[in-house]
């Protein structure tokens, strides 16, 4: 790597003066404090009559203002004399003159003023304006206007076109010497429209229509003596005569086979059951269909709601059963009161080719642990026996291992494999050359030492003397120092 050759710089924010500086010498105000937005290049030099003096060359801060990637300063300064404004001149193409087009200044300004362009360009026809307070802004001259109705999608209206209205049905509209006649067409059975109502059937008040008592069948009687399409019948009318009319008639019945039917007049319809299936109880006017206290289902059942048992003892003999409960609760449906110290889990049968066994895996009570018995016995829902083994695909804990082999682990112990026992065992880290190892709870640091002159360890190297470069070390030979 060549070597760095560094100018003088400053470790603040101040112009360096002719006692920092030799003739010659270049020296950089860094401005580190404004990430180098007031930075500026200086050398000393002479003026007319010999003296040391500091001149600006240029720098961060004077680029900054030229590329406009800077806010500080905000304002470009163009001066033109001292009688005249200064101007903004923009020059065309050189292949075709000189010719420019400039902004310009009033000679003489009575305030301050900034006006603040659009951010983007406007519309073909649209003009400039100012909202009073300094910001342009492109505009549109108005020569229309919005129609909106209580139906259909709004439009707009522009000086010059015609606006039409429209009658719809029952509607007709009218114009003639300036004005616009809206009016409403008799109904009829083919148009919507207004209407009147005849006074000897109808009565209306307030705009509430109403039937006159003329246009009603009063009486029983004057269902049939009035049978014609003319006249509406009372719902009394109606009930005198189906009263009259019902006794004459039978109620027929039919079930999943066979058919009957009940005379209304003399005979009763019996709902009957089945044994140990169906009972029935009549009383009053209701009757009581209902299961027997025992019930025997001969074929299969479907229950499509839910199905609660409040017995002592539920068997099921079936050899497939499936449970879509996601979560199967064992132990009550709502939690003990007390602990009745007994497990719970899940107990299977089997046999391993010698003997029948029970097995178990669920919550051991006098732990407070899962646990898994394969020859279990089982005393009044306590289990006991020889603890098994395991056989997953792997293990999540959310928790910590608290013993291993019946031994609580030490601080900065780990899990190892141990080749002689086949398992995993704890073990200890051992230090190094270099390297220092500590020991926590739940934690094992390793640290590396500081290098000496009689031990191997880390090392750092003075950033102003040396470059470090992917582990390669090189000497920097110059540096021109600070002021």
């Amino acid at each position: 790597m060549a070597t760095v050759i560094q100018i003088k710089r400053s470790t603040g924010v101040s112009a360096p003066t002719v006692s920092d500086l030799q003739q010659g010498e270049l020296a950089y105000s860094m401005d580190a404090s404004n990430s180098g937005s007031g930075a500026i290049l200086y050398v000393e030099s002479q003026d007319s009559g010999g003296s040391a003096v500091i001149q600006k060359l240029g720098g961060k801060y004077y680029t900054d203002i030229l590329d406009g990637s800077t806010p500080t300063p905000a304002n470009f300064k163009v001066g033109n004399g001292s009688s005249t404004g200064g101007s903004l001149q923009l020059f065309e193409d050189s292949d075709n003159g000189s010719n420019f087009v400039a902004l310009k200044a009033p000679n003489a300004v009575t305030s301050d003023t900034t006006f603040t362009l659009p951010d983007g360009d406007g519309s073909s026809g649209q003009f400039i304006r100012t909202n009073g307070a300094g910001q342009l802004e492109f505009a549109t001259v108005v020569s229309s206007l919005s129609l909106a109705a209580d139906s259909g999608s709004n439009d707009s209206f522009s000086t010059g076109e015609t606006l039409t209205f429209t009658g719809g049905e029952g509607i007709d509209t009218t114009v003639g010497d300036n004005v616009i006649t809206i009016a409403g067409e008799d109904a009829s059975t083919t148009n919507k429209g207004l209407a009147s109502f005849n006074s000897s059937q109808f009565t209306v008040s307030s705009g509430a229509v109403s039937l006159n008592d003329s246009f009603l069948v009063i009486e029983s009687e004057g269902i049939g003596s009035n049978d014609n399409d003319t006249t509406i019948p009372t719902s009394a009318a109606v009930k005198d005569y189906v009263d009259t009319n019902i006794t004459a008639q039978d109620l027929d019945t039919a079930g999943d086979s066979g058919t009957g039917s009940v005379d209304l007049d003399s005979q009763s319809l019996t709902i009957s059951g089945t044994t140990n299936e169906i009972e029935t109880v009549a009383s009053g006017q209701g009757i009581t269909i209902g299961l027997p206290d025992n019930v025997t289902i001969g074929n299969n059942l479907t229950v499509d709601g839910n199905l609660t048992i409040n017995g002592t003892t539920t068997t099921v003999n079936s050899t497939t059963v499936t449970v879509d409960d996601p979560i199967f609760v064992v132990g009550g449906d709502t939690a003990p009161g007390s602990d009745d110290n007994k497990d719970r889990g899940i107990e299977f049968r089997y046999h391993n080719g010698s003997a029948a066994k029970i097995g178990f895996f669920g919550f051991d009570d006098s732990t407070g642990k899962f646990t898994f018995v394969p020859e279990a016995t089982d005393t009044s829902s306590i289990i006991s026996g020889t603890k098994g083994n395991l056989d997953i695909g792997g293990l999540d804990l959310a928790g910590s291992i608290t013993s291993v082999d019946g031994s609580a682990p030490t601080n900065g112990q780990i899990l190892m494999g141990h080749t002689s026992n086949g398992d995993m065992q704890l073990g200890t880290l051992t230090a190094g050359e270099g390297i220092d190892v500590t020991n926590g709870a739940g934690s094992i640091t390793l640290s590396a030492e500081d290098a000496t002159a009689t031990n191997k360890g880390i090392a750092s190297f003075n950033a102003s003397e040396f470059t470090v470069s992917s582990g390669a070390v090189s000497i920097t030979a110059i540096d021109g120092g600070s002021y």
